[in-house]
């Protein structure tokens, strides 16, 4: 008896002391006895539920919680003798508390449970309660304290339905999802990746290691450089990557990876997060694309190579007669004049081929302003029909780019083309070259009429082309071929002025 006392006396003055914060809190404080009549609730029930403290004070605290919630505390009713739908019998149908589950046996706990709000509505409360038994370990008094987590909970609805999308999005999309945790080699699949690349959960070790045997061992370097050696840098760039796999029939696959390094908060480590996709199609499909418009290509410049050709036959033709009756140190430069002619047909004839037949990527570093140089020399015969003058304008500074040769040749020989044709009365046809601490930048100025704001936007869409007879590819591929070395491409166009094509290509890291 005394003990008892002396816990009332104690929460008396505990009560007292905190009830001050308890009247301003937005949590609502509830006191409930045995039968679960609520014997105190604060002030703050008006605000979060709307009902006034002396409206519920002595009534049966489980009419305001949500049937079905009833069993997340361990609380169940009788039915009721007489039940016409009152507040009056609903409450005789509530037993006293008895210990009916063994989660409620114990003496404190936290439940989210969906309370009635006195608009009818129910709204989610996180119930924190304690139990207070006496001397014979029976129910005296449950204390809780609620609070409106319905903000939190439409979130959390929000989040599970926009994963649910972004599943169904992935699984339509054939997207697999992985994360890697590079410090504990922790690496997540997601269902659809292992269906993209032909696995079972049981098949694969989920590290790195496991990941990368799976990689041709010729892409493994690439995967690295793109993933592995990034770590750490501070950067919001999106990190895009293509790569062949080995599929568990011995099939090769081309796969394209974009990821994404973020900072996990709750683990204070960093955290590679990304999609796949299986990109074979596509690849070979492109490849198609681009052999056809070098192809395409070659035919067009068919009319300025067979001009060029034609002078240095010319040279050997007139020599060849010449040499006949030559003797001497004159023999000797008829020969070294008709030699340099075969090197320029010879260097002709390849370029050619350059362009006609299909070869493996090859990154190496090059000097862009040699690329551009033997673009400008190979064009020059078509910018001579056309009454165009190429003029180069490069900085003395080596352009160092780490690049596929060919794949730069063909985009930048599909620009300077295009402006070729931009300016059917002739012009000036300006090739500027620079660099800044990162980047090499081509611009590609022509005095053709320009293009419209609406069609500029346009540019490198499939099939939209400004052209008569075109079709778009070829910038279509372009745009694909200086993705692929981490560069953009941009333009800039007046309306009787011309247009300027800007192609902004990363320094090779041996550069900066």
């Amino acid at each position: 008896m005394r003990n008892r006392k002396e816990r009332e006396h104690g929460s008396r003055m505990t009560g007292d002391l905190f009830a001050p914060l308890i009247r301003q809190s937005d949590d609502i404080y509830v006191s409930l006895n045995s039968d679960m009549t609520i014997e105190y609730v604060s002030p703050s029930v008006e605000r979060v539920l709307g009902y006034r403290p002396e409206e519920v004070t002595g009534k049966s605290g489980v009419l305001y919680i949500l049937p079905e919630d009833l069993s997340r505390i361990g609380i169940h009713l009788l039915p009721a003798d007489q039940d016409d739908g009152t507040e009056e019998a609903a409450a005789s149908s509530v037993p006293h508390v008895a210990e009916v589950t063994e989660d409620y046996q114990a003496n404190f706990g936290v439940r989210d449970i969906r309370v009635r709000h006195r608009d009818g509505r129910y709204i989610w409360c996180r119930a924190t309660f304690s139990i207070v038994r006496d001397e014979l370990g029976g129910v005296e008094r449950i204390v809780a304290v609620g609070r409106d987590i319905s903000d939190k909970k439409r979130s959390e609805e929000e989040l599970r339905r926009s994963r649910a999308s972004l599943q169904l999005a992935h699984r339509c999309a054939g997207l697999g999802h992985f994360e890697w945790y590079p410090e504990t080699n922790e690496l997540y699949w997601s269902d659809e990746m292992y269906a993209v690349f032909g696995f079972s959960r049981t098949d694969f070790a989920s590290d790195w290691e496991a990941y990368e045997k799976i990689v041709h061992p010729e892409d493994r370097p690439v995967l690295r450089e793109y993933f592995v050696e990034r770590l750490g840098r501070e950067s919001d760039q999106e990190l895009k990557c293509e790569y062949r796999i080995f599929m568990p029939d011995g099939s090769v696959r081309t796969i394209q990876t974009i990821g994404k390094w973020m900072r996990d908060e709750y683990r204070q480590a960093p955290l590679l997060v990304g999609i796949v996709r299986d990109i074979t199609i596509e690849s070979r499909t492109e490849e198609l694309l681009r052999t056809s418009e070098k192809l395409k290509m070659a035919g067009q410049l068919a009319a300025g190579i067979a001009h060029e050709i034609r002078n240095p036959l010319t040279s050997l033709k007139g020599f060849s007669k010449l040499l006949r009756k030559a003797t001497g140190e004159q023999a000797d430069r008829y020969y070294e004049i008709m030699d340099q002619e075969f090197v320029r047909i010879e260097m002709i004839l390849g370029e050619l081929l350059v362009l006609a037949k299909p070869q493996a990527s090859v990154y190496q570093d090059w000097d862009i302003r040699l690329i551009v140089h033997e673009v400008a020399d190979l064009l020059s015969s078509q910018a001579i029909l056309n009454n165009v003058i190429i003029q180069e304008q490069a900085t003395p500074e080596a352009c160092i780019v780490r690049c596929d040769k060919n794949q730069l040749k063909q985009v930048f020989m599909n620009v300077v083309k295009n402006a070729i044709e931009a300016m059917p009365s002739g012009g000036l046809l300006i090739i500027l070259i620079e660099r800044d601490e990162t980047d090499v930048l081509v611009h590609v100025i022509d005095q053709g009429s320009g293009i419209p704001e609406d069609q500029l936007r346009r540019l490198g869409e499939p099939f939209f082309t400004t052209k008569e007879k075109g079709t778009g590819l070829g910038l279509m591929i372009s745009h694909k071929i200086i993705e692929e070395h981490d560069g953009n491409i941009r333009y800039v166009s007046r309306s009787g002025e011309g247009t300027t094509v800007s192609i902004r290509l990363p320094q090779s890291c041996a550069e900066r």
